[in-house]
């Protein structure tokens, strides 16, 4: 069976839905080194150099004020690759009191230019850092021929001023920043490599995972065909991913459940045809008789016709209302009633029982309560709760309705002493096309609905209900609403 779509544009399948999240992802990645790495990559390069620098000077001054000069210049010099000068500033002139140069293109080796050192001197004088930078001349061929905009490389120069006691110290930080320009292009080469093979494993990646993610939905697509055609006996299986092994165990469920409702609605066909026939039967012979022969248009004969005509109307009268209810088409109006006084009224009602059968209906209550509820679907549950305990009750054809008050709640307990229901059928009670089996003895005949119609109606409710039975002793079936005032 092939689904069909409501809307002409076809879904995309999971493979190209990965593909497409994996490239985006890809390309976020690759954007983003992109700009790290090529366009920002000569400014956060001088950035990390001009911190290096200043860092350097900071290490170098903490060693002067601890008056170990040459320590803090030679370790300074290997920990940041940098040439480093110290000078004692005597008067209008410094002299070198530690230094170390490890490159050639040193611009503070032997400086020779004493306004550039008191340009150092006078620009950290406040205590701070001071930065200056000199363009170096591009003295290599290849690069100057080359017909590229690449600057060449510049000296930068820190300088911290540290004082002790009466005396200034003077030092200089110099290193190197290079053009960048060649490494630039050569990133980009690598980044352009990089993104064709990450597309490719990006694709291959997706196939495989579409492949591995697809397979136990497809698998279970094919199942749920067979399930929608009526085999309920089919299992589906998620295999090794959690969320398709959760969805198959549901769906095995869903099936395992219709499967018993489809054979609760093949019961129910048959207890229906039965019950219309039955009656339609009776209907059709006495009123054939009282046709036919003379003399049989007795009062008794009516009566069998009356009777058997209410079966019928009873039976299409619940089938009617359990529609309404499941559909929804059937609503609560609450209000407060006395719940004692109406199953006093419902009890009296079943007098004729009593006097015609031999029924005894018994109602037992402390004192009176009242409860908030639409009075005639609370009227609905109640008959059909004593209904139900009349069809099943034991020889001595005995109910007894309980009402008790504890904690604010009212409940209402309905008892009979017939056989019982076992404890694996008490889940199955309440369904619409449960019907009791041999078990029971049934005074009358019946769909197996006024249960299911009592459970819509506390439902719509909110109200609590149950029912606890014993094989042999009878069953008591209970629901229980808030206790409130009269005045509500």
């Amino acid at each position: 069976m092939t689904p069909t779509y409501n809307n002409t544009k076809k879904p995309r399948t999971l493979a190209a839905k990965i593909f497409v999240s994996f490239a985006f992802f890809t390309l976020i990645v690759l954007v983003l080194l992109w700009l790290m790495q090529v366009v920002f990559l000569d400014d956060v390069y001088r950035t990390v150099k001009l911190h290096d620098l200043k860092n350097c000077a900071e290490f170098v001054g903490d060693t002067v004020s601890e008056r170990e000069t040459d320590r803090g210049v030679m370790e300074g010099s290997k920990k940041y690759n940098a040439c480093i000068s110290v000078y004692r500033i005597t008067g209008q002139s410094g002299v070198v009191e530690a230094s170390s140069h490890i490159k050639t293109t040193c611009m503070i080796h032997n400086i020779s230019s004493p306004s550039l050192l008191n340009e150092m001197y006078t620009g950290a004088a406040d205590g701070s850092t001071y930065i200056k930078r000199v363009e170096l001349t591009v003295n290599d061929e290849n690069v100057m021929n080359s017909g590229t905009s690449a600057k060449g490389p510049s000296a930068v120069i820190c300088s911290k001023v540290v004082t002790l006691g009466n005396t200034d110290y003077l030092i200089l930080v110099d290193d190197e920043i290079l053009p960048l320009a060649s490494t630039s292009r050569t990133l980009t080469y690598q980044l352009i490599f990089i993104t064709a093979v990450l597309l490719m494993v990006a694709a291959l990646l997706s196939f495989f995972l579409a492949d591995r993610i697809t397979g136990p939905f497809k698998k279970m697509t094919e199942k749920a065909g067979r399930l929608a055609e009526g085999d309920y006996n089919v299992k589906f299986d998620g295999q090794s991913f959690l969320e398709a092994k959760q969805l198959g165990d549901t769906l095995t469920y869903a099936a395992s459940e219709l499967s018993k409702l489809d054979v609760m609605q093949k019961e129910l066909i048959a207890n229906i045809s039965h019950d219309l026939r039955t009656p339609l039967t009776l209907i059709s012979g006495y009123s054939e008789v009282m046709r036919d022969i003379p003399g049989e248009m007795t009062a008794e004969n009516m009566q069998v016709i009356i009777d058997e005509t209410a079966r019928l109307s009873s039976l299409v009268s619940d089938l009617l209302e359990l529609s309404r209810l499941t559909e929804g088409k059937q609503y609560i109006e609450t209000a407060p009633f006395s719940i004692t006084k109406t199953v006093e009224e419902t009890v009296s009602r079943y007098s004729h029982l009593t006097q015609k059968d031999g029924y005894t209906v018994e109602f037992i209550a402390e004192s009176e309560a009242y409860i908030s509820a639409d009075k005639t679907r609370v009227l609905q549950v109640l008959y059909n709760l004593i209904n139900n305990a009349v069809n099943y009750t034991g020889e001595d054809k005995k109910v007894t309705v309980v009402q008790t008050v504890e904690n604010g709640i009212v409940r209402i307990s309905v008892k009979d002493t017939g056989e019982g229901i076992p404890p694996e059928m008490l889940s199955m009670i309440w369904e619409r096309y449960y019907k009791a089996g041999d078990f029971h003895k049934r005074g009358k005949v019946g769909t197996g609905l006024g249960l299911s119609i009592v459970k819509k109606i506390l439902v719509m409710h909110g109200a609590n209900f149950g029912v606890s039975s014993e094989v042999g002793k009878g069953s008591t079936f209970w629901f229980e609403f808030p206790e409130v005032t009269e005045q509500v």
